[in-house]
């Protein structure tokens, strides 16, 4: 029985690409003729399910990248510490390795410190950073 999948509406704009970008995997992998005569269903689903990982990985890794480094588009929330109000400078960087539902997640994230409250904050979270 098949499993009811999550639709992201936000994947929606994105379908037709997609749709492109797999049968431009399929042609670099097998050819225009797809997979040889023999080929089993296990073993393109193990390929395309490997394939899966690895762009699940990268775009993780891309969109965490791009968040952490557009910091000063932060909203004022994020700006500030949460124990005084002041206002945080991100100077420093602090890398981050996560275990996300995709596998290892790894940015460096920016890091903010308040002189006031002597404590270290990651502003892309509204607490006190470790």
């Amino acid at each position: 029985m098949a499993r009811a999948t999550r639709r992201d509406p936000q994947a929606e704009p994105v379908q037709a690409y997609l749709e492109g970008v797999a049968k431009n995997l399929i042609d670099k992998l097998y050819g225009p003729e797809g997979p040889p005569w023999g080929t089993s269903l296990t073993q393109i689903e193990d390929l395309i399910l490997d394939l899966r990982q690895r762009l699940t990985k990268a775009m993780v890794a891309q969109a965490l990248t791009r968040q952490a480094t557009a910091h000063g588009q932060r909203p004022p929330a994020y700006r500030t510490c949460p124990g005084c109000q002041a206002s945080l400078a991100c100077d420093d960087t602090n890398p981050r390795i996560v275990q996300t539902r995709a596998g290892e997640a790894e940015w460096s994230e920016p890091q903010a410190y308040c002189p006031r409250c002597r404590r270290a904050f990651f502003p892309s979270v509204e607490e006190p950073g470790p």
